[in-house]
Protein backbone atom coordinates (compact mmCIF):
# COMPACT_ATOMS: atom_id res chain seq x y z
CA UNK A 1 0.00 0.00 0.00
CA UNK A 2 1.46 3.77 -0.89
CA UNK A 3 2.00 5.64 1.83
CA UNK A 4 -0.13 8.97 1.88
CA UNK A 5 1.57 12.20 0.88
CA UNK A 6 2.56 14.36 4.00
CA UNK A 7 -0.22 16.81 2.48
CA UNK A 8 -2.87 14.44 2.61
CA UNK A 9 -2.07 12.86 6.17
CA UNK A 10 -1.74 16.51 7.69
CA UNK A 11 -5.27 17.65 6.29
CA UNK A 12 -6.83 14.47 7.42
CA UNK A 13 -5.16 14.75 11.22
CA UNK A 14 -6.65 18.26 11.34
CA UNK A 15 -10.34 17.38 10.75
CA UNK A 16 -9.60 15.65 13.79
CA UNK A 17 -8.54 18.71 15.61
CA UNK A 18 -11.09 22.07 14.37
CA UNK A 19 -12.85 22.00 18.28
CA UNK A 20 -9.52 21.83 19.90
CA UNK A 21 -8.31 24.33 18.30
CA UNK A 22 -11.46 26.19 18.64
CA UNK A 23 -11.85 26.15 22.28
CA UNK A 24 -7.75 27.20 22.27
CA UNK A 25 -8.10 30.24 20.11
CA UNK A 26 -11.75 31.39 22.59
CA UNK A 27 -9.23 30.99 25.80
CA UNK A 28 -6.60 33.03 24.35
CA UNK A 29 -9.15 35.86 23.01
CA UNK A 30 -8.72 38.77 25.06
CA UNK A 31 -11.22 39.09 28.50
CA UNK A 32 -12.56 42.51 26.57
CA UNK A 33 -13.72 40.75 23.54
CA UNK A 34 -15.37 37.63 25.24
CA UNK A 35 -17.56 39.88 28.00
CA UNK A 36 -19.54 41.36 24.85
CA UNK A 37 -20.35 38.11 23.51
CA UNK A 38 -21.14 36.93 27.09
CA UNK A 39 -23.50 39.48 27.65
CA UNK A 40 -25.30 38.84 24.45
CA UNK A 41 -25.49 35.65 25.03
CA UNK A 42 -27.18 36.11 28.22
CA UNK A 43 -29.72 38.65 27.33
CA UNK A 44 -30.55 36.12 24.53
CA UNK A 45 -31.47 33.68 27.11
CA UNK A 46 -33.01 36.14 29.22
CA UNK A 47 -34.95 37.38 26.22
CA UNK A 48 -35.73 33.35 25.83
CA UNK A 49 -36.94 32.76 29.08
CA UNK A 50 -39.47 35.59 28.97
CA UNK A 51 -40.49 34.92 25.69
CA UNK A 52 -41.44 31.71 26.91
CA UNK A 53 -42.67 31.91 30.26
CA UNK A 54 -44.78 35.16 29.31
CA UNK A 55 -45.57 34.82 25.34
CA UNK A 56 -44.14 37.96 24.50
CA UNK A 57 -41.28 39.95 23.23
CA UNK A 58 -40.91 41.98 26.90
CA UNK A 59 -37.76 43.73 24.75
CA UNK A 60 -39.85 44.84 21.82
CA UNK A 61 -42.86 45.91 23.10
CA UNK A 62 -43.36 48.02 26.33
CA UNK A 63 -47.12 47.60 26.71
CA UNK A 64 -46.00 43.89 27.27
CA UNK A 65 -43.71 44.11 30.07
CA UNK A 66 -42.79 40.87 32.21
CA UNK A 67 -43.81 40.23 35.59
CA UNK A 68 -40.99 41.12 38.66
CA UNK A 69 -41.78 37.20 38.94
CA UNK A 70 -40.55 36.88 35.13
CA UNK A 71 -38.04 39.64 35.64
CA UNK A 72 -36.21 37.80 38.36
CA UNK A 73 -36.21 34.40 36.72
CA UNK A 74 -34.09 36.39 33.94
CA UNK A 75 -31.91 37.95 36.06
CA UNK A 76 -30.94 34.88 37.42
CA UNK A 77 -30.40 33.11 34.32
CA UNK A 78 -27.78 36.38 34.08
CA UNK A 79 -25.92 34.86 37.34
CA UNK A 80 -26.29 31.48 35.54
CA UNK A 81 -23.41 32.78 32.50
CA UNK A 82 -21.23 34.93 35.31
CA UNK A 83 -23.09 38.19 35.54
CA UNK A 84 -23.77 39.56 39.34
CA UNK A 85 -27.70 40.00 39.33
CA UNK A 86 -27.48 42.78 41.54
CA UNK A 87 -25.46 44.57 38.88
CA UNK A 88 -29.29 44.54 36.87
CA UNK A 89 -31.70 44.75 39.88
CA UNK A 90 -32.37 48.17 41.26
CA UNK A 91 -32.23 46.86 44.50
CA UNK A 92 -31.14 43.84 46.41
CA UNK A 93 -31.19 41.50 50.30
CA UNK A 94 -29.07 44.33 51.70
CA UNK A 95 -30.79 47.77 50.00
CA UNK A 96 -34.11 45.70 51.86
CA UNK A 97 -31.98 45.04 55.13
CA UNK A 98 -31.10 48.68 55.70
CA UNK A 99 -34.46 49.77 54.52
CA UNK A 100 -35.96 47.18 57.27
CA UNK A 101 -33.84 48.32 59.91
CA UNK A 102 -35.06 52.09 59.57
CA UNK A 103 -38.27 50.68 59.41
CA UNK A 104 -38.64 49.19 62.30
CA UNK A 105 -36.86 52.34 64.28
CA UNK A 106 -39.10 54.72 62.72
CA UNK A 107 -42.74 53.30 61.42
CA UNK A 108 -44.03 52.93 64.73
CA UNK A 109 -43.73 56.76 65.52
CA UNK A 110 -44.59 57.84 62.05
CA UNK A 111 -47.66 55.65 61.85
CA UNK A 112 -48.79 56.51 65.63
CA UNK A 113 -48.00 60.36 64.62
CA UNK A 114 -50.61 60.11 61.72
CA UNK A 115 -53.07 58.51 63.83
CA UNK A 116 -52.97 61.01 66.10
CA UNK A 117 -53.52 64.05 62.94
CA UNK A 118 -56.26 62.43 61.93
CA UNK A 119 -58.23 61.96 65.11
CA UNK A 120 -57.28 65.46 66.13
CA UNK A 121 -58.91 66.62 62.43
CA UNK A 122 -56.43 70.09 62.70
CA UNK A 123 -53.17 71.14 63.54
CA UNK A 124 -52.60 71.45 67.35
CA UNK A 125 -50.22 73.30 69.59
CA UNK A 126 -49.36 69.85 71.37
CA UNK A 127 -48.46 68.84 67.60
CA UNK A 128 -46.33 71.79 66.87
CA UNK A 129 -44.77 72.21 70.01
CA UNK A 130 -43.96 68.41 70.81
CA UNK A 131 -44.30 66.28 67.57
CA UNK A 132 -43.72 68.20 65.05
CA UNK A 133 -39.58 68.22 64.62
CA UNK A 134 -39.53 64.08 65.82
CA UNK A 135 -42.47 63.58 62.80
CA UNK A 136 -40.18 65.36 59.97
CA UNK A 137 -36.88 63.55 61.38
CA UNK A 138 -38.69 60.22 61.08
CA UNK A 139 -40.02 61.11 57.64
CA UNK A 140 -36.52 62.52 56.64
CA UNK A 141 -34.55 59.32 57.71
CA UNK A 142 -37.02 57.10 56.25
CA UNK A 143 -37.27 59.00 52.69
CA UNK A 144 -33.50 58.97 52.98
CA UNK A 145 -32.92 54.83 53.11
CA UNK A 146 -36.28 54.47 50.34
CA UNK A 147 -33.42 54.79 47.47
CA UNK A 148 -32.59 52.19 44.60
CA UNK A 149 -28.90 53.06 44.43
CA UNK A 150 -26.28 53.65 47.14
CA UNK A 151 -26.29 57.27 47.01
CA UNK A 152 -29.28 59.22 47.51
CA UNK A 153 -31.12 59.50 43.99
CA UNK A 154 -34.38 60.91 42.69
CA UNK A 155 -36.28 58.83 44.78
CA UNK A 156 -35.16 59.70 48.00
CA UNK A 157 -34.55 63.55 47.32
CA UNK A 158 -38.35 63.54 46.50
CA UNK A 159 -39.08 62.13 49.36
CA UNK A 160 -37.31 64.73 51.80
CA UNK A 161 -38.33 67.13 50.18
CA UNK A 162 -41.62 66.07 50.83
CA UNK A 163 -41.11 65.67 54.73
CA UNK A 164 -39.75 68.90 54.77
CA UNK A 165 -42.87 70.62 52.73
CA UNK A 166 -45.07 68.68 55.70
CA UNK A 167 -43.43 70.95 57.86
CA UNK A 168 -44.22 73.88 56.37
CA UNK A 169 -47.61 73.21 55.91
CA UNK A 170 -47.70 72.00 59.68
CA UNK A 171 -46.13 75.57 60.55
CA UNK A 172 -49.07 77.10 58.35
CA UNK A 173 -51.33 75.09 60.41
CA UNK A 174 -52.57 73.87 56.89
CA UNK A 175 -54.59 70.64 57.87
CA UNK A 176 -55.51 69.37 54.92
CA UNK A 177 -52.31 69.96 52.93
CA UNK A 178 -50.29 68.21 55.72
CA UNK A 179 -52.37 65.23 55.20
CA UNK A 180 -52.27 65.18 51.84
CA UNK A 181 -48.28 65.98 51.38
CA UNK A 182 -48.47 62.47 53.64
CA UNK A 183 -50.43 60.60 51.27
CA UNK A 184 -48.20 61.48 48.60
CA UNK A 185 -44.91 60.75 50.24
CA UNK A 186 -46.76 57.45 51.28
CA UNK A 187 -47.40 56.52 47.58
CA UNK A 188 -43.96 57.90 46.55
CA UNK A 189 -41.87 55.35 48.14
CA UNK A 190 -40.29 52.67 45.65
CA UNK A 191 -41.81 49.43 45.39
CA UNK A 192 -40.10 47.33 47.58
CA UNK A 193 -39.35 46.57 51.33
CA UNK A 194 -40.48 50.31 52.09
CA UNK A 195 -44.08 50.14 50.85
CA UNK A 196 -46.37 51.03 54.02
CA UNK A 197 -49.92 51.42 54.80
CA UNK A 198 -51.31 54.11 57.10
CA UNK A 199 -53.60 51.22 58.77
CA UNK A 200 -50.46 48.73 58.79
CA UNK A 201 -50.94 46.35 61.00
CA UNK A 202 -47.54 44.64 61.27
CA UNK A 203 -46.32 43.86 64.65
CA UNK A 204 -42.91 45.44 63.38
CA UNK A 205 -44.44 48.88 62.33
CA UNK A 206 -46.51 48.92 65.45
CA UNK A 207 -43.28 48.94 67.95
CA UNK A 208 -44.21 45.30 68.96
Amino acid sequence: RAPRPAAAKQRADGDLAPPRRRAMVAAERPAGLRRPLLLAAALAVAGAVLVLRTGVNAFASPASAPSRRDAALSLGMLSVVGLPAQQALAGDRDRDSMILGVRRKKMPFILSTYKLLKAAGQITDDFLELDLKKFVSALNQYGSINRMDEAPDKYSKKLMKEADKVKELAKARDYAGVMAMLETFRTDIPIGAGVFTWDSTLPSDLGE
